[in-house]
């Protein structure tokens, strides 16, 4: 397999993985619309922060966003990452032509 085949399945797999769950959709749709803090995905989702924050952090094991901030306590800012980015402009596609 060359690395634009790679590419492809790591990306077809980020995919799956956020589509299995309503929530990862909404909170890479947030993520795609500007850096955000957790508390503010929170309250547009109307979840509680923990549930945020264990959904930032199982899309940082997948390299769907980051933490641009890491080193901060507080007011961590998250954003996508190109493989994030990608994923984020599908689900757009899909919504166009659903």
């Amino acid at each position: 397999m060359n690395q634009k085949e790679r590419e492809y399945q790591e990306y077809i797999k980020s995919l799956s993985y956020v589509k299995r769950s309503k929530n990862r959709i909404a909170v890479v749709k947030s993520l795609g619309e500007t850096l955000k803090i957790p508390s503010d995905i929170a309250n547009e989702m109307n979840l509680r922060i923990n549930q945020i924050s264990a959904i930032l952090s199982d899309l940082k094991k997948e390299e769907i966003c980051e933490c641009i901030n890491e080193e901060d306590k507080v007011g961590r800012l998250y954003q996508l990452t190109p493989k994030g980015v990608k994923v984020y402009k599908f689900l757009l596609d899909m919504e166009k032509y659903s």
